[in-house]
């Protein structure tokens, strides 16, 4: 199944260039990838080849084979860009693709069962996991929580067995 590496935020000068923003891989890697597709709003799907990348403020400049200017880079405005995770390099030592949390179980330090994540979104400085317990986890009831992936927050993560161990800060036991 194929995970979110960006989006197309808009075209940048009149010769095609696009701004690509979310993208958590190097330049380099980016265009190592080859190709990938880029699903519209409609959910039509087309692959693209990559020509270049380059880093761009908190994103990549990127050219694509066959999209030569400006009206041919507006058609791809906010179209989202997938490929196989298989694809993708290594995240290294110590790092994850935010894609491999999500599912995984979540619990505290003394063992406290918070649910599964079921949804990451991005707020600027750190992602935010979205945590759902069912009614028969944690308190007895149906909840949910955002917990942001920050290092007072985040103990532990493994993403091939126990899952995520968090840190509840004063307050976030109620939130």
């Amino acid at each position: 199944m194929p995970v979110e590496i960006g989006r197309v935020v808009k075209p940048h000068g009149l010769k095609g260039e696009l701004v690509v923003g979310g993208v958590r891989l190097s330049a380099e890697e980016f265009k190592g990838l080859g190709e990938l597709d880029a699903v519209a709003k409609d959910g039509a799907r087309h692959t693209l080849t990559i020509k270049s990348a380059r880093p761009f403020m908190q994103s990549l400049l990127v050219t694509f084979d066959g999209i030569s200017d400006v009206d041919a880079a507006r058609r791809l405005h906010g179209q989202v860009l997938e490929v196989d995770p298989a694809r993708l390099p290594d995240a290294g030592d110590g790092t994850v693709y935010l894609f491999q949390l999500m599912g995984l179980p979540v619990q505290t330090e003394s063992g406290e069962s918070l649910g599964r994540v079921i949804d990451i979104f991005q707020t600027g400085a750190t992602p935010i996991l979205v945590v759902r317990a069912s009614a028969g986890e944690g308190t007895g009831k149906a909840r949910e929580r955002m917990l942001p992936m920050s290092p007072d927050v985040l103990v532990k993560v493994d993403t091939t067995g126990d899952g995520i161990t968090v840190r509840l800060l004063p307050g976030m036991e109620d939130l």
